[in-house]
């Protein structure tokens, strides 16, 4: 005889499987139906499975400045023709600006955007867009905060994002042998975790010129007499390095 529970179980998955078919449109009515269903469309194992059910199709974004509003701005083409007809426009909320954000990543569907001051994390499909509250990091007293660098990724064990924020400081700002202090931020827990910086002494890092997230790791340069390699370990939340090129003898 089967037991309620896996009755239970067996109607989770049957409903899983109905909701990883849907188009995103019918998800975001759907999330308001009630808690579990609110709970399992927001997971990060469902937005995957839904970004690569063969029932859905890609999606062209494009950031562009909008005169109207004086503001950048996106816009999602449904299809290949990039034709007006097929647009979505976005409203971002708060991080609207008239400065350019920058693109941090994007994988599963969610992108990550940034600016100086700000992160946020952005799901057009379910249109969930929310701006992150990167947390003041603690440094000794007469120290300044000179630069930071922020990286996106995706934990391969979990299939959830992940936000590394390093901060670099000291009491002058002469370029050799900063400190840091570093948070990372899980996606799915909506919580930052400090932890421990140990590397040798580098010079200012250097932001990516485009997301450098791969297998599980996000990369940064940095130098001091040679190029160094940082790599920071998605799943176990660790910042490493590894040897650089040679670097070239001119500038």
């Amino acid at each position: 005889m089967v037991s309620k529970n896996n009755d239970d179980y067996m109607l989770n998955d049957v409903i899983t499987d109905i909701l990883l078919r849907l188009p995103v449109k019918s998800l975001v009515g759907l999330k308001c139906v009630c808690k579990y269903w609110s709970t399992l469309i927001r997971n990060s194992s469902f937005i995957s499975k839904h970004f690569h059910h063969h029932s859905n199709i890609g999606h062209l974004g494009v950031q562009h400045y909008d005169y109207s509003t004086e503001k950048y701005n996106f816009a999602l083409f449904r299809n290949e023709t990039v034709t007006n007809s097929s647009v979505e426009y976005h409203n971002l909320g708060d991080f609207q600006m008239p400065t350019q954000p920058g693109i941090l990543g994007t994988f599963h569907g969610i992108i990550s955007l940034y600016d100086r001051n700000r992160i946020a994390s952005w799901n057009p499909a379910i249109r969930e867009f929310k701006v992150l509250r990167i947390p003041e990091p603690e440094v000794p007293d007469f120290s300044y905060i000179f630069s930071h660098f922020s990286g996106f990724g995706l934990d391969p064990k979990t299939n959830n994002n992940k936000v590394v924020r390093i901060w670099e400081y000291g009491e002058q700002n002469d370029g050799v042998e900063f400190d840091r202090v570093a948070a990372v931020y899980n996606l799915y827990a909506d919580s930052w975790r400090l932890f421990e910086v140990n590397l040798p002494p580098i010079n200012e890092v250097h932001d990516s010129l485009s997301n450098t997230y791969m297998n599980g790791f996000y990369y940064s340069m940095t130098y001091y007499h040679d190029i160094l390699i940082l790599a920071f370990d998605m799943d176990k939340e660790i910042l490493g390095h590894i040897p650089g090129p040679p670097l070239p003898k001119y500038n």
